[in-house]
């Protein structure tokens, strides 16, 4: 297998030869107009899955950039940043109820 990611014209073509259009997958499947024209270029995985079954691949084989060896997905900057933020949002609703906790102690 091939550690290039499909060129994304070869990916458009083979969409076309069914004919299809990227914009007319992505509403073909409930998702924004662009969606699958936007995987093309960054990392977005639904419209990839999309693309991928219509293709009747995998979306590691168009994308193994995207992907692990063992077919997990790799994490992304704003994957990672999500998550990150995710992380001091809870860390701070739970040093803000300990501090609640503190006070109500206090007042007793």
């Amino acid at each position: 297998m091939s550690q290039h990611d499909w060129h994304p014209a070869d990916i458009v073509a083979a969409i076309r030869k069914q004919e299809l259009t990227l914009k007319e997958l992505s509403i073909a499947n409930g998702l924004t107009p662009r969606a699958c024209s936007s995987a093309m270029h960054r990392p977005y995985e639904k419209p990839e899955r999309v693309i991928a079954n219509q293709l009747g691949v995998h979306p590691k084989e168009i994308w193994p950039s995207r992907y692990h060896e063992n077919g997990k997905r790799r994490r992304f900057l704003h994957s990672k940043m999500v998550a990150n933020k995710s992380l001091k949002s809870t860390k701070n609703s739970l040093s803000d109820a300990s501090s609640l906790k503190t006070n109500l102690a206090v007042e007793e």
